[in-house]
């Protein structure tokens, strides 16, 4: 990633952080010093126990450099030794949050705080996360640091091809059943609190989008975490993939760590303005046109071709 978007980064060691366990990089560009973050990685007692990406200062030009926190919970960091092997989807996920960090960081060298970050309308903000999880999926990428942890030997690219066949499956459920959820999301406040039963509109959800009946006593709407943070708008998910894929037309699929001319102006025109201007008004300067569903629509009905026997 240093390399695609023209930076560098650095481990600042005996840095003041919240845990011992904590680790603090800085990233420059030019030998300048551009942005600060914090990566703590691994579960510990009382921590928060999801995955995400927080700003910790805005940034502005000339003043303070932007800085944000990773907080992850992945394998390792415990004193046994433990080597800490991530399994694909906690890479994909790092990914996923290491593209909410660049935003932040690219984002917060502006003239004015409150355009600075990841201050974007919400229904773009998963859009240069999701985006970034497309390298997750590209062997030249996992190879640079995806290693047998007892023998160095890189990933194997027909390994790499077998995933992506395998994660080729039942996309067309997923995709059905994120619908579901930013429908259900949606729902829950779209209406009167005292007409509202959430077990009613589960079930009748389910029966629209899904072939699979709900299981009765079950209530996942309890554990649908989103409900809180993003109310009714979960259908980002799905709108930021459709812009993120538009926008990953433009990159050389061969080539995905070239640092070539897309990912320069992708950062230009993307990441770096914040709230600077509306989020079609940015996927529209990098792109040249208007974004559409083209993109999109093709990787939902391709299929990866067979492997060779």
């Amino acid at each position: 990633m240093s390399g695609l978007f023209g930076v560098s980064f650095r481990q600042i060691e005996n840095a003041p952080v919240w845990h011992e366990a904590v680790e603090c990089w800085e990233m420059f560009e030019n030998g300048e010093l551009v942005g600060r973050f914090y990566l703590d990685m691994h579960p510990r007692e009382g921590k928060y126990n999801h995955a995400a990406q927080f700003g910790i200062y805005t940034g502005v030009a000339g003043r303070r450099v932007p800085e944000a926190a990773l907080v992850c919970n992945f394998p390792g960091g415990r004193a046994d030794g433990e080597p800490g092997l991530l399994e694909y989807d906690e890479v994909s996920t790092f990914f996923h949050e290491f593209g909410h960090l660049l935003h932040t960081l690219f984002a917060g060298r502006g003239r004015w705080a409150g355009l600075g970050g990841i201050r974007t309308e919400w229904d773009f903000v998963e859009a240069p996360s999701q985006l970034l999880e497309e390298w997750t999926k590209d062997a030249a990428t996992l190879q640079t640091f995806a290693r047998h942890y007892q023998t160095d030997e890189p990933i194997p690219t027909e390994l790499v091809t077998r995933m992506n066949r395998a994660g080729e499956f039942g996309k067309g459920l997923r995709v059905r059943q994120q619908m579901s959820y930013a429908r259900l999301s949606l729902s829950i406040y779209d209406r009167a609190p005292e007409t509202l039963d959430t077990d009613d509109l589960v079930k009748s959800i389910s029966a629209e989008y899904s072939p699979f009946p709900v299981v009765e006593n079950t209530h996942m709407q309890a554990s649908f975490g989103h409900l809180d943070g993003y109310s009714a708008i979960y259908y980002t998910y799905m709108w930021s993939l459709v812009l993120a894929k538009d926008m990953f037309s433009v990159f050389d699929k061969n080539n995905l760590l070239a640092p070539d001319d897309a990912a320069a102006r992708y950062r230009k025109a993307v990441l770096e303005p914040g709230g600077a201007k509306p989020a079609e008004r940015l996927v529209e300067d990098f792109l040249g046109r208007k974004p559409n569903f083209d993109a999109w629509r093709k990787w939902l009905d391709e299929d990866l071709p067979p492997q060779a026997a």
